[in-house]
């Protein structure tokens, strides 16, 4: 989200905006994903930066959160990630240990959050690269947040594409009934879990990587994914232990 980031493009058609803002994990009809309280950023955030990205963004209760940006002037191709915790305080949301894993050629960089948010209504501030650098957001809530997510959605075969700073290839998974992960790309075997969250329309993701020549072997990597029941397309995004690296895909349901 600098203007500093490389020119290197992806093509990873993303509808990042619209995508998480039609997020629907389906779910019974016994009601809603417990609410964010007055106090807290929790929510599913769509909204812009003044650099002219598109961002879609996840608080979750714990105040980890992931914003995912697009290109400049581009809200179909996905440019990165940012990543982290923060603290939420009486309509302010503050983050010291942000990593924006960028995919234009600029690598991870670190990066702090200090903005303000109205519960369930509007959220913005500033992310800040340096004393020299920053750039500005505002976004809206999201009430497809509240949707509740359900392994009998989500269950099934995807095929797509996986982004880190290795570049893009495509892949593809299965996520079982009881959401174990089976999958492969260009001869990385992974497995893995995918777990409905309680407290919002999102899923935890725990990908374990086989030996070479898988980018991660070895590794187990951990994140969240959204997955849209309209469109039938999940996104996911997985940093590695270090935060020094992490996995991006996106995909379609068959």
């Amino acid at each position: 989200m600098k203007e500093e980031f490389g020119s290197v493009s992806l093509s990873l058609s993303l509808l990042v905006l619209g995508a998480l803002a039609g997020c629907g994990g389906g779910g019974d009809d016994s009601g809603g994903a417990p609410l964010a309280s007055a106090a807290s950023a929790q929510g599913l955030w769509n909204g812009a930066t003044s650099t002219n990205r598109t961002v879609a963004g996840l608080v979750l209760s714990d105040g980890t959160y992931y914003v995912f940006y697009s290109s400049v002037g581009n809200p179909t191709l996905i440019a990165g990630v940012i990543q982290g915790s923060g603290t939420s305080s009486v309509g302010t949301f503050s983050s010291s240990n942000a990593r924006d894993f960028n995919l234009e050629g600029s690598g991870v960089l670190p990066a702090t959050i200090a903005s303000s948010f109205v519960a369930k209504q509007s959220f913005g501030g500033t992310i800040g690269y340096s004393a020299t650098s920053n750039t500005t957001f505002t976004s809206t809530y999201d009430a497809a947040y509240e949707i509740v997510p359900s392994l009998a959605i989500v269950a099934g075969t995807f095929t797509g594409q996986v982004a880190s700073s290795a570049g893009t290839q495509s892949s593809s998974f299965t996520v079982s009934a009881n959401g174990a992960v089976s999958g492969a790309s260009s001869g990385c075997a992974t497995t893995g879990t995918v777990s409905p969250r309680s407290d919002g329309n999102a899923y935890d993701v725990s990908l374990t990587f086989g030996p070479s020549p898988c980018l991660f072997a070895s590794q187990t990597l951990t994140g969240m994914a959204y997955f849209n029941a309209t469109t039938k397309r999940l996104y996911a995004f997985t940093p590695n232990a270090a935060r020094s690296d992490g996995l991006i895909f996106a995909g379609s349901k068959l």
